[in-house]
């Protein structure tokens, strides 16, 4: 295995053996993806005293968990080699795929016997391809999508959606825990994702309504202030409004906790699980219209909650 060629990586001739002397170590993981949600996630897994190898395509993402604690691989197939669970936190199916099956990816060594865990939001049949290349391999798998933007993230109150077997959801509850305030195991492999693609085709229609409604009252004359506090007080007020109340007032979206882009990504997977399944939600479709008309006005790359600016013109 190659390990980065800091100081920190060369501490031993053998990480696995150091790792594993005396048997009373937890499992270690390696953590690939060090993103938005990825850096705080990983950081917490150091903070409960896991084990953590790391690795990310731009090495500079790298530097806050070496300081951390964390051992920085230099190619995912390094950090899979000294863990036993394997946890890509990517932007989709393909970099999943990329990141496990590519050249250096994690799961083109010997991994036999490890749990690979992807809790990114890639869809059921990315899920299911990647279980079934695993499990072709010796491996195990299961998908495990998380609900929550980056303020959760990093105070470990995620919601992780899980798939795959009871055992191996049980084997990684101790690594959920520093991650997630709940675990809701949603059944067989590809589950996880299914679940959170529904949930998330909710969270686009709250979004919208949030949005729209937002411009409506300020036309109507109501002041922001009192729109939002209806809107976070209210019979219809969700974790979602109220987390984003400070941001919203002060029109704050260029620090983003979770971007536009992705919101479209994962409208237009629901989009692809309701023809799969011989649906057509037309709530759904115009809410996802609306983010993608947003998206080619330019805001993709901001926080979600700045699609509000599609409704400063008077069309």
């Amino acid at each position: 295995m190659t390990y980065s060629t800091r100081e920190t990586m060369h501490n031993t001739a053998n990480p696995n053996a150091e790792r594993r002397a005396g048997g009373a170590d937890p499992c270690a993981v390696a953590f690939l993806g060090l993103g938005t949600m990825g850096v705080p996630m990983a950081l917490n897994l150091v903070r409960a005293k896991i084990p953590l190898y790391v690795h990310n395509r731009t090495p500079a993402r790298s530097c806050e968990l070496e300081r951390a604690g964390a051992r920085v691989a230099d190619s995912p197939r390094a950090a899979a080699d000294a863990a036993d669970v394997v946890i890509t936190m990517l932007t989709g199916g393909d970099a999943v795929a990329a990141v496990l099956f590519g050249p250096s990816g994690a799961a083109t060594g010997e991994i036999s016997g490890k749990l690979f865990v992807d809790m990114s939001t890639s869809g059921p049949r990315a899920a299911t391809a990647a279980a079934a290349r695993l499990h072709e391999a010796g491996a195990r798998f299961v998908d495990a999508p998380v609900s929550g933007t980056r303020a959760p993230a990093e105070t470990g109150e995620l919601v992780v959606l899980a798939g795959g077997s009871a055992e191996d959801v049980e084997r990684l509850r101790p690594i959920f825990a520093p991650l997630a305030r709940r675990v809701i195991h949603a059944g067989a492999v590809g589950s996880g994702q299914a679940l959170k693609i529904v949930l998330n085709g909710m969270g686009c229609q709250h979004l919208m309504a949030f949005a729209s409604m937002l411009r409506l009252g300020e036309r109507a004359g109501l002041s922001r202030e009192v729109l939002i506090d209806a809107f976070t007080t209210g019979a219809f007020a969700t974790p979602a409004y109220v987390g984003k109340r400070a941001r919203v007032l002060a029109r704050d979206y260029d620090n983003p906790d979770f971007v536009l882009d992705l919101v479209l990504r994962d409208a237009v997977l629901c989009a692809e699980l309701q023809r799969e399944l011989g649906l057509e939600m037309k709530t759904h479709a115009a809410a996802r219209a609306e983010v993608a008309r947003a998206v080619e006005r330019g805001l993709g790359a901001l926080d979600l909650f700045s699609v509000e600016k599609l409704y400063d013109s008077s069309e």
